[in-house]
């Protein structure tokens, strides 16, 4: 094998990272998860220096897990994305996602209207590569949206999800997954990947399927990349390496402390003699023991070598082992007691043994899949098909019966739990293609559906129709409905968490709730107001009301900034226009400004000083002075004065054109004016002399002390604004200090 990988090739395979998602999916229990964008943006760089062409870091579980921490998943994605910009490191690499198909990144068949906005949404913060795959390899649940297939700078890759029964060698052949690609390409997809999750590929398999692809893909140029997890080692270190003699676009690998295991194996592994910068790796396995720990506390390690082999030999996903040996240890002295009772149990066998255990479970997996007619084990068909074996040994009427009654119904003759497997079977999440026109369809047999459509627990039908074309089209408009419900109770604090369009995406696929009064979305805002306190002054205090809303997403974007340009310093960033950070976070601070609740203290302001315009006992003083501040509320309120397109349009393009210096001294200087009015309504040269334009502000931010031109009114605003911009930068400058530590 070494020969080979020493010889020399005009191709040259690109390596792609996998660490920050798939690699923490992995290996990490959720409250263990890494989401602050600057140690992602920090292993990103290091990754590009060492040589990677990408790096996975969107999709999957971490969309959940991000919501259930506290994290929107977009403003991780855009701060990174923007940092890359940034600092002139985004060309030739890409940042990648993991998308469902149907099931986009949630639980159920989502509307294409909501596929749609949530891939646009992806994109616009940053993703350039997006890999789709179904769990069935139903290429019907893998329609393209046209308005993404137009997309022509991203990469839309399909995932040929790969499994293999032993004992049914003739179901999934090189010539299935020939044909299959033919389909997804002929659907417009511009890449393929191989993705095994449960170690069934061998470097026997990967001598005949890849050089059959490349014959379809290598004369339009199409990519192959080959995502093999590493559970079981020896097998999938053969094939990795087998791969390596023919000329695949790209290898997926894990570094650092999170490889191996249920990951990946690190490019170290594989191909020792393809490191382009040795140096540079080292400092990308470094930066990942640095973010997690050299020795983290990863739930693949919890399993014994022995059971995991077991499991992947069944083909078991790595990533469901974990809870398959919890929930067969909690039911292991149901299991034990109810096969000891029975006759039929070979007396030599030991129930107490937790291997034996395992070995039951197998054997009813083997059976459950061939009732369901021999599913592909990924997610999340390998959950359901997992869960459901081991409800039919814990709940099942009789372990040993050759009826359906038998296995899958309790001793009252209900169903047993789990309600998905029934939809597995009734064509809930859609079909088992061939491929094959005359056999085009694997479905389970006439009885066994029967058996399912009258006994499941949530009394559902047979769906014969495409499951993806089987939508309520109102997962948009109800998604939207409880964003706008949460805009309406929190205010700029929710728009501080994720703009209107992504609460609408986050409502739609939101996490799991055990209790349906319970909102994830909600405690998620409250998980993140809490860390947002931090972006106060020193952690405590504010110059106006809501500074935090506005402070975080910068502060957010900030920190990844500087991991791509540490020369950085705290007067050139509060001197830098909104723009420069990107017209998606831009367009988000501005809807922020636009909800603060300083503008409700500036309309009860307006309000009474209407008293003084219409007092017939107001000095011209006063009502000159009055006028000044109205006018200068006016002048400094840069909210869209009409709510069509165009006007938010005009009012949105005014904004980005200030620095942050000028946002915050301007909303600081409104607040002051709100104070001033209140206090000394009646001592107009107390809180105005002149009327303040937005130029007037930049000016006095820029000039020293000057009693010749500045009246001491003038000179007051003047110190007010420098204090309050030192205030801001000093702040920075703390935590500039506390980044380069």
């Amino acid at each position: 094998m070494a020969d080979s990988l020493n010889t020399p090739n005009k191709h040259t395979t690109n390596f792609v990272n996998l660490t920050l998602r798939d690699g923490q999916q992995s290996t990490l229990a959720q409250e263990d998860w890494i989401f602050d964008p600057a140690d992602l943006s920090k292993v990103i760089a290091a990754s590009k220096k060492a040589g990677f062409s990408g790096a996975e870091i969107a999709g999957g579980q971490s969309f959940q897990i991000a919501i259930n921490s506290g994290y929107n998943p977009f403003t991780i994605l855009n701060a990174v994305k923007h940092a890359m910009e940034y600092g002139n490191c985004k060309e030739n690499f890409q940042l990648q996602m993991l998308f469902r198909g149907a099931n986009a990144l949630g639980f159920r068949h989502y509307d294409k209207t909501l596929i749609e906005k949530t891939l646009q949404e992806f994109i616009k913060c940053g993703i350039d590569k997006i890999r789709f795959f179904d769990a069935l390899n139903d290429i019907d649940n893998l329609k393209l949206p046209t308005s993404i297939t137009k997309q022509k700078k991203i990469t839309l890759e399909a995932a040929l999800c790969f499994t293999h029964y032993p004992e049914h060698p003739d179901r999934y052949t090189d010539q299935y997954y020939l044909n299959y690609t033919q389909a997804l390409l002929n659907e417009g997809y511009t890449a393929i990947a191989i993705k095994d999750m449960s170690g069934q590929l061998t470097a026997q398999r990967i001598s005949t399927l890849i050089p059959a692809l490349l014959k379809i893909l290598s004369p339009k140029n199409t990519p192959l990349t080959l995502h093999i997890h590493s559970t079981h080692h020896e097998n999938s270190l053969h094939a990795m390496q087998e791969a390596l003699k023919y000329p695949i676009h790209n290898i997926e690998t894990t570094e650092g402390s999170l490889a191996g295991g249920s990951a990946h194996h690190t490019l170290k592994n594989i191909a020792p003699n393809n490191i382009p910068n040795p140096q540079e790796y080292q400092n990308l396995q470094k930066t990942i023991e640095k973010i997690w720990s050299k020795k983290p506390n990863r739930k693949d390690h919890h399993i014994p070598e022995t059971l995991k082999q077991q499991l992947c030999a069944a083909g078991v996903p790595g990533g469901a082992m974990p809870f398959v040996i919890r929930d067969l240890s909690q039911q292991q002295s149901t299991i034990t007691a109810k096969y000891q009772a029975s006759k039929h149990t070979n007396n030599n066998k030991n129930l107490q043994e937790f291997t034996s255990i395992i070995d039951l479970f197998i054997t009813e997996l083997k059976q459950v899949c061939s009732d369901a007619n021999l599913p592909l084990l990924v997610t999340p068909t390998a959950d359901i098909c997992c869960k459901q074996a081991i409800a039919n040994l814990a709940f099942g009427a009789d372990p040993y019966s050759k009826t359906l009654a038998g296995r899958y119904l309790n001793n009252n003759n209900q169903p047993n739990p789990d309600t998905r497997f029934a939809k597995l079977i009734l064509g809930h999440y859609g079909e088992l293609k061939s491929y094959n026109p005359k056999t085009p369809k694997h479905k389970p047999t006439p009885e066994i559906i029967t058996f399912f459509l009258a006994h499941n627990a949530a009394q559902l039908k047979t769906i014969n129709n495409n499951a993806a074309e089987n939508t309520t089209g109102d997962d948009l408009r109800e998604a939207q409905q409880q964003a706008w419900k949460l805009i309406q109770k929190l205010g700029a604090a929710a728009l501080s968490f994720a703009s209107f369009d992504q609460l609408t995406i986050l409502y739609a696929l939101k996490p799991y709730a055990p209790l349906a009064s319970t909102d994830p979305i909600h405690n998620a805002v409250h998980t993140y107001l809490n860390r947002s306190e931090k972006s106060k002054i020193d952690g405590r205090g504010s110059i106006f009301p809501g500074y935090e809303f506005l402070m975080q997403p910068l502060l957010c974007h900030m920190r990844s900034m500087f991991v791509f340009n540490k020369q950085l310093e705290a007067p050139d960033i509060v001197n830098l226009p909104l723009s420069t950070f990107g017209s998606t976070l831009t367009s988000h601070l501005f809807h922020i400004y636009i909800d603060l609740s300083i503008w409700t203290n500036v309309t009860n302001l307006s309000n009474h000083l209407s008293l003084l315009f219409s007092s017939s006992h107001t000095s011209p003083q006063l009502t000159q002075a009055a006028q000044h501040v109205s006018q200068t509320l006016s002048q400094l309120d840069i909210r869209p004065k009409q709510n069509d397109k165009t006007t938010i349009n005009q009012a949105l393009q005014k904004f980005q054109t200030l620095t942050i210096a000028e946002l915050f001294s301007t909303l600081a200087l409104i607040n002051a004016f709100v104070n001033d009015v209140a206090k000394h309504a009646t001592n107009p040269s107390l809180y105005a002399d002149k009327t303040l334009k937005l130029k007037d502000i930049s000016h006095l931010l820029s000039q020293p002390p000057n009693p010749e031109t500045h009246t001491p009114w003038q000179e007051r605003i003047r110190q007010s604004l420098a204090s309050k911009r030192l205030k801001l930068e000093t702040d920075l400058e703390k935590r500039l200090a506390n980044w380069r530590r």
